[in-house]
């Protein structure tokens, strides 16, 4: 009776592991391309709401002497407009628009300032 001993790996069982490797490491690839390109997105979008909440402070601390307007920095539009309620609040609307995935997006803020009496 022969017994034989097997050492090692037969030819297909390298194969199948290699496939599967490639497999795993291609989908590795290309979820951290995806998350490259969203963060890319994100740190443009998180910088035009600083813009926005930036304009935003500044036509408080100007109240009664702010008026509309627009500007561009970089790749992001920002576009201001101030209308005045009453001799103590203002009303502000402030949009920005920039580079997305999809084309340009626009995030409209609004709202109602106190001014210092």
């Amino acid at each position: 009776m022969r017994i034989s001993l097997r050492i090692g790996y037969t030819l297909i069982e390298t194969v199948v592991a290699v496939f599967l490797f490639s497999v795993g490491a291609l989908g590795l690839v290309a979820t951290s391309a995806i998350v490259g390109r969203e963060l890319n997105v994100n740190a443009t979008r998180e910088r035009a709401g600083r813009i926005a909440a930036t304009r935003l402070e500044m036509l408080r601390s100007m109240c009664r002497s702010a008026m509309s307007g627009r500007e561009k920095l970089g790749q992001i539009e920002s576009e201001w407009s101030v209308g005045i309620s009453d001799s103590y609040h203002l009303n502000v609307m402030e949009s920005t628009t920039y580079p997305a995935r999809q084309g340009l997006r626009t995030d409209v803020y609004r709202g109602t300032l106190p001014c210092a009496p």
